[in-house]
């Protein structure tokens, strides 16, 4: 390896360790420095926990359902949990050890499921444990020791596919193309901009990146060049950091006739797609027939009396029972790996978040690997994948927000640059390809984010260009569902900002009252409350909004959560307001770009013009709306 390469590896290597010991810092600070009930605030904690049921997941896990007595405060007690998370779970005293790492299953308002890492402790019973759990969410410890491997791997590399793909990637070697050329296409409603990056990644034979900005379809892109590689007998790995846009490829690959298999936890699965997952296709197996039979008596023996007919065990016979049921324990498992690795190893396309591939579970290479949302994943976690790929497709926005990072010093060291980022400067402009035609926002609300961050080079659909809310089935017309943006001025109101001492954030109450009379007037004149999105930079300014939007369907959350997802309405809240024109992070341009385009047809951008408008590219954006027409008053929706 090249001193250059290996000064590069190195200094990932080094950065990934700041940010391990910034994330682990984190949340033992959460832990340490909050009260329980501020925790709990946060939705970080959750204490007080009754076990309901005890059952048997995939893998011989202990799968517990918690509850909670109902609350009286305005969030329910797993606010800020979700399906899919990583947590601890504490249990009363007299169990040992009393802290069990798992995985949430199912939450709902007053009660969740968590999958622990393995069978948990012998004998656990809602009658037989006395006291309350606890949980707490926690980092992924996986994340960082399958991005350390990664990095482990790239750096030993010697004349193999990694180590061309290391050279190529830091522009020591250059990249090179083979004609390909396509038949027909899968998707017959690509647009020739699509078209061309599909027929660019195939002819690729290292790296292709594919810039997608909102609206545009790059996942639509990257499904076609799957399918592609996949008729031409190629087998392929799609992967992604999130689970939600994992997701995506896999709805829009659901109805093609691939062998198809999601690695991960069927929690992290959208309900919809469950029967993807490995452990769901395992579970069908005939061979996990046996599987059954050895768990039945594995249950059988630890909840079985002794066989001399005394009530407790000797100590022979409970070490003999012991070390039976870990055996059993072991033979389940190496048969459920057995049918997993034959799944696998028929598996056209394998889909997975970067830190949830399992390197046992890989075996071989592929001659595709397909990275989605690359502009929002670190380097190191790419590697993740790419260690096992032919070639390479990534597509991203690095217009859009980058990897979120506990370590202000590694982002600042060069831990925010991804791979995406590198190869932007790396590769020539034959190996990348932006798409411009967009499917998703009205023309007035795309044109801004066009000029600000695309050249102007973004096109509406006729399918999305005039589109409004007054449009959709049972809604009014009114003076605000009949355009496409307005801009809630709150200059004036005395709507100040305050400091959220508990959660380290901002809130606006002002501003929060008047997005709830905002709310109830969009959905009033008919719009559904599912399609309507209430978003905001501030984790306090969320917090509030959702203890004030009571409204079944309705979804509250920051604009970090939002990115990747769309709306019909979206009502944004930017919070700040004071004297000084303290603007704060919402000078991160790129989460702007996000958050005015998340709306397919109405825009509502909530703000104090005074503040933000000393900023030049908030000054831009008033100019816009006052372009538009659309600068209106908080003074119009009066308490």
């Amino acid at each position: 390896m090249k001193s250059s390469a290996a000064a590069h590896v190195r200094k990932l290597q080094n950065l990934l360790e700041v940010e391990r010991e910034a994330e682990k810092a984190e949340n033992l600070r959460a832990i340490r420095r909050f009260p329980l009930s501020v925790r709990e605030a946060q939705g970080k904690t959750a204490t007080g926990l009754a076990l309901a049921r005890v059952g048997v997941g995939f893998s011989g896990s202990a799968m517990l359902d918690l509850s909670k007595p109902a609350t009286t405060g305005d969030l329910s007690a797993f606010h800020a949990m979700g399906a899919g998370d990583n947590v601890l779970v504490t249990f009363p005293a007299g169990f040992d050890p009393r802290a069990y790492e798992g995985t949430l299953y199912r939450v709902e308002a007053e009660s969740v499921t968590v999958a622990l890492k393995g069978p948990g402790p012998a004998g656990l019973s809602p009658r037989g444990a006395r006291g309350a759990f606890e949980i707490d969410l926690l980092g992924s410890e996986a994340t960082y020791q399958r991005s350390r491997s990664a990095l482990e791997r790239l750096a030993n590399a010697r004349k193999n596919r990694l180590s061309e793909l290391r050279g190529i990637s830091l522009g020591e070697a250059k990249a090179s193309r083979k004609p390909f050329k396509i038949a027909r296409f899968f998707n017959r409603g690509l647009n020739s901009f699509q078209q061309e990056a599909v027929k660019k990644a195939l002819e690729a034979k290292d790296f292709a990146l594919i810039h997608g900005p909102p609206g545009t379809g790059k996942t639509t892109v990257l499904v076609e060049v799957i399918r592609q590689e996949a008729l031409r007998g190629g087998r392929i790995m799609a992967s992604a950091p999130s689970n939600i846009a994992v997701d995506n490829i896999l709805e829009k690959l659901g109805d093609s006739d691939l062998r198809i298999v999601r690695l991960g936890h069927p929690a992290r699965t959208l309900e919809s797609l469950r029967h993807f997952n490995l452990s769901y296709q395992v579970e069908e197996d005939p061979e996990f027939e046996e599987v059954r039979r050895i768990e039945r008596l594995r249950e059988s023996l630890i909840s079985g009396g002794s066989r001399l007919g005394r009530g407790q065990l000797g100590y022979d016979e409970r070490i003999g029972r012991e070390r039976e049921i870990k055996k059993l324990w072991r033979e389940a498992r190496s048969i459920e790996n057995h049918i997993a690795k034959s799944i696998l190893s028929r598996a056209q396309v394998v889909l997975a978040t970067h830190a949830g591939i399992p390197e046992r579970m890989v075996e071989g290479g592929f001659d595709l690997v397909c990275l989605d949302e690359a502009s929002q994943a670190t380097e190191p976690l790419s590697w993740i994948p790419l260690q096992w790929a032919g070639k390479a497709v990534l597509a991203g926005d690095a217009k859009q927000l980058p990897p979120t990072l506990y370590s202000s010093q590694a982002a600042k060291d060069g831990l925010a640059v991804t791979l995406f980022d590198r190869l932007i400067e790396i590769l020539p402009e034959s190996f990348q390809m932006l798409l411009r035609v967009q499917y998703r926002m009205h023309q007035a609300i795309m044109e801004f984010s066009s000029r600000e961050f695309y050249e102007g080079k973004l096109v509406a659909d006729e399918s999305v260009k005039a589109h409004t809310a007054n449009q959709l089935p049972g809604v009014a017309t009114d003076p605000v569902t009949s355009v496409p943006v307005v801009f809630v001025d709150t200059a004036g109101a005395g709507y100040g900002e305050s400091w959220n001492e508990m959660l380290e954030s901002r809130e606006n109450e002002g501003e929060a009252r008047l997005i709830r009379r905002l709310v109830e007037a969009v959905i009033g004149a008919g719009v559904q409350s599912r399609d309507v999105a209430v978003i905001t930079p501030y984790i306090a300014q969320a917090r509030l909004l959702k203890s004030l939007l009571k409204v079944h369907g309705l979804e509250v959350g920051s604009i970090d959560g939002f990115q990747g997802r769309e709306k019909e309405v979206s009502i944004l809240s930017l919070v700040r307001s004071n004297d000084k024109g303290e603007i704060g992070f919402l000078g991160e341009l790129r989460r702007m770009n996000v958050a005015i385009t998340r709306a397919r047809r109405l825009l509502i951008v909530v703000a104090d013009s005074a503040t933000i408008g000393r900023h030049p590219f908030f000054e831009r954006f008033i100019d816009y709306m006052d372009a538009l027409d659309a600068h209106r008053s908080s003074f119009e929706w009066p308490e």
